[in-house]
């Protein structure tokens, strides 16, 4: 039984795929993302964070994705989101 296994999402190049999607959860936690290619290519796009302070929106966050990544959720933030925008195929691998 694979109780603990890693989680993996595809993300394909050029479109937004949503990675973290929580509604209503009021315990911190933080996110370990590895990005990986099959082609082994060099991980590039950007990533769009979404924090709400309870259930006011914050300002969103945008930045370059790189190969290991860390998204942290406060224990006040009632809605938050993660998403990404590869220039190329990517693996998202949730550690």
């Amino acid at each position: 039984m694979a109780l603990f296994r890693k989680r993996e999402v595809s993300c394909p190049a050029g479109r937004w795929t949503t990675l973290i999607s929580n509604f209503g959860s009021g315990m911190p936690k933080t996110f370990t993302i590895a990005f990986h290619t099959e082609s082994h290519g060099e991980i590039s796009g950007e990533f769009l964070e979404k924090k709400y302070f309870w259930i006011f929106p914050q300002k969103p966050v945008r930045g370059p994705l790189v190969p290991l990544m860390e998204f942290k959720r406060d224990w006040i933030n009632g809605i938050y989101t993660v998403k990404v925008k590869p220039d190329i195929d990517l693996i998202a691998e949730f550690k």
